[in-house]
């Protein structure tokens, strides 16, 4: 059983400061057993899952936009939707083309897993949410395409394309997969990192054209899904620490006792900026942000 956990929030280009956290846990020898992560933050986990953690930075700090997606202009998405819809040719799905995203991963991800791994994606044909679980030794490369898919933001990214269905980012649904991870292990330890203050309204975004429209809705849904789901599970480990002080013991439905969670947030003293900015000047201030983070106790 996995005895420490670390959980990943998305946040796009700003996944650089999960990856100073990460630099900052590795230099004082901590290492989870388990990680789970969600959009950027599937991406960080699956090199933490593989082994790949002390790389996380230098690939941050490398990182070109190119290497990560392909701009589409919006004139080129209307005359692709206009075709369409008179029977030529196939629309665009998303502004931005990831297919170099996930090239990237192929290159600079471990060739198998050496910890309990698990992200999610949300089937967009259906609605559902599609727990992914990767466990020590197994190999990444059939799950590739699960993992870009859960950095798929809906309309902002093309979504990918599984067992026959599109899949997007899972952060739709659930930004961090705080219960599913819960089931299968009983941690002595979380450690969650975030990509924005957890209580903090001011994190700006300048809106020019309808893609930057776009992409800010949908980032502000996610934010609020995520804030939602870890101020759910602070609630419930609180009101157990309570009843613990009191002598009591709260049990679930089927009759075990929940557990209190000694658990620890990282998130970033100031905003981030833009994320979808994949330049090396916010890449860098943002990894030293991570390296200089200090934890808060939930």
């Amino acid at each position: 059983m996995a005895n420490r956990m670390l959980i990943l929030s998305g946040g796009g280009s700003k996944g650089a400061f999960q990856a100073g956290v990460i630099d900052q846990l590795s230099q004082q020898g901590w290492e989870p057993d388990a990680v789970a992560g969600i959009s950027v933050g599937a991406l960080n986990g699956a090199m933490v899952a593989t082994g790949k953690a002390d790389e996380l930075v230098k690939i941050w700090q490398d990182l070109r936009e190119e290497q990560v997606l392909k701009r589409r202009k919006i004139e080129g998405n209307i005359k692709s939707f206009l075709l369409h819809k008179i029977g030529i040719g196939k629309p665009t799905l998303g502004f931005f083309d990831n297919s170099p995203l996930k090239k990237k991963l192929r290159e600079s991800i471990g060739r198998k897993f050496e910890k309990h791994y698990y992200w999610g994606t949300v089937n967009i044909e259906t609605g559902d949410f599609h727990e992914h679980i990767a466990h020590p030794l197994m190999v990444p490369w059939n799950l590739l395409d699960a993992i870009i898919a859960s950095t798929a933001i809906p309309v902002v990214f093309d979504p990918v394309r599984l067992d026959g269905f599109m899949h997007v980012d899972g952060g739709v649904r659930h930004m961090n997969p705080i219960g599913r991870i819960l089931k299968d292990h009983t941690p002595d330890e979380i450690i969650f990192i975030t990509t924005r203050k957890f209580e903090s309204e001011d994190d700006r975004r300048k809106v020019d054209d309808i893609v930057d429209i776009a992409i800010q809705t949908l980032q502000i849904m996610l934010d609020e899904i995520f804030i939602k789901d870890l101020r759910e599970f602070i609630r419930i480990n609180n009101l157990v620490r309570q009843a613990d002080e009191q002598g009591a013991v709260l049990k679930k439905k089927n009759g075990e006792p929940y557990k209190t969670y000694k658990s620890l947030l990282y998130e970033p003293p100031e905003p981030l900026g833009d994320s979808l900015d994949f330049s090396n000047e916010q890449a860098n201030r943002n990894i030293k942000i991570g390296q200089e983070a200090v934890p808060v106790e939930l």
